[in-house]
């Protein structure tokens, strides 16, 4: 009787163990895993696909079945992990870059993307190596909520401000051919582009979301800098920028503003006058004031959140020019306008 019952108590527990483990490998298998957004900033994986090393590429087919989910729906091959999904959001240029490794070529001309497809205005793929590279061209600036459930990968396009409290945008002036005036043996280009890098680091650490009109020496437009301010409904926008003059005695600080943008909170002018303040305070030269944008200055008259362009230094005065090339005195220039975004959120 008692070798009985521990004979069957014995099934029971294998029996268990049996169900509990089908049950883990099946939630294993099924679970919804959250896959992590790369920033344009923060990107990694070379572009090689793009090199002209492809061999394969095509439009993507696109199913307008089940386009009343709030989730764009992209097939994944058998046995693609989370591991292998890379995802790149390059604001800029309004596109989400899909890597998705251990693939193999012809895949996504057979299957087609379905779901939500507003906000897409055009995808391609391309394939190399077993990697699969999928373009996105987007009609906005989003930002992409994802994850991997049952082999497939869903993405939901969501705008900046329903994300994120606090967003700026910061802007390197010049950038690629436009070197912009010489400091010494420096470019304007890469003086502002390194002020934005010590700024960068110290912003990585705060509450803020921060978008970079570039972070690399690539050329960019006036009206795509500004309009990834506006289109991410920024709080507020700061381009760094060097001057110049022909009489190489003048020397300090200015800040220009858009007097055309007004609201009650927070205005332009406001943000100017902080970046000025702060940034006399941190590498104690002289601040020569806040101007009014001119009316060809497309920069800040296309302006519709709070901007402010703010010079740095004369690189043709000598002294300054010298103190620019010095990555301590960038430094200082940052934690300036480091602590005038600071103040202008307590002000608003």
């Amino acid at each position: 009787m008692q070798a009985g019952l521990r004979v069957q108590t014995l099934v029971y527990a294998i029996l268990f163990c049996v169900v509990s483990m089908c049950g883990m490998l099946f939630f294993a298998r099924n679970k919804a895993i959250e896959i992590s957004n790369v920033a344009q900033d923060q990107v990694v994986v070379d572009n090689t696909l793009s090199e002209g090393a492809q061999e394969e590429s095509g439009s993507l087919r696109f199913r307008q079945e089940d386009a009343a989910t709030e989730y764009l729906c992209i097939p994944l091959e058998s046995g693609v992990k989370a591991e292998n999904v890379i995802i790149e959001n390059h604001y800029m240029e309004r596109q989400v870059w899909i890597y998705i490794k251990d693939t193999s070529s012809g895949f996504y001309a057979k299957e087609a993307i379905s779901g939500d497809l507003n906000g897409i205005t055009e995808g391609n793929y391309e394939y190399a190596g077993g990697i699969t590279l999928i373009k996105f061209t987007l009609s906005d600036v989003y930002e992409c909520k994802s994850i991997l459930e049952e082999g497939k990968l869903y993405i939901n396009f969501v705008p900046p401000a329903e994300v994120y409290e606090k967003i700026v945008v910061i802007d390197a002036g010049g950038g690629g051919s436009e070197n912009g005036v010489t400091a010494g043996s420096m470019f304007e280009k890469d003086i502002n582009l390194d002020i934005l890098k010590q700024l960068k680091m110290l912003l990585d650490n705060s509450d803020i979301k921060v978008y970079y009109t570039r972070t690399g020496d690539k050329d960019v437009t006036a009206e795509e800098r500004i309009a990834l301010a506006n289109a991410t409904g920024a709080d507020m926008f700061i381009s760094i920028q060097l001057n110049a003059s022909d009489d190489v005695t003048i020397y300090g600080t200015e800040a220009f503003y858009n007097e055309q943008y007004f609201t009650p909170d927070f205005n332009s002018v406001e943000l100017a006058d902080l970046a000025e303040r702060n940034v006399v305070t941190q590498i104690s030269t002289r601040g020569n004031g806040l101007f009014a944008a001119e009316e060809e200055d497309i920069l800040l008259q296309s302006a519709t959140v709070p901007a402010t362009v703010i010079k740095v230094g004369y690189a043709t005065h000598p002294q300054e020019a010298e103190l620019l090339q010095n990555e301590a005195y960038r430094q200082k220039i940052a934690q300036g306008l480091y602590d005038a975004i600071l103040a202008a959120y307590e002000e608003k």
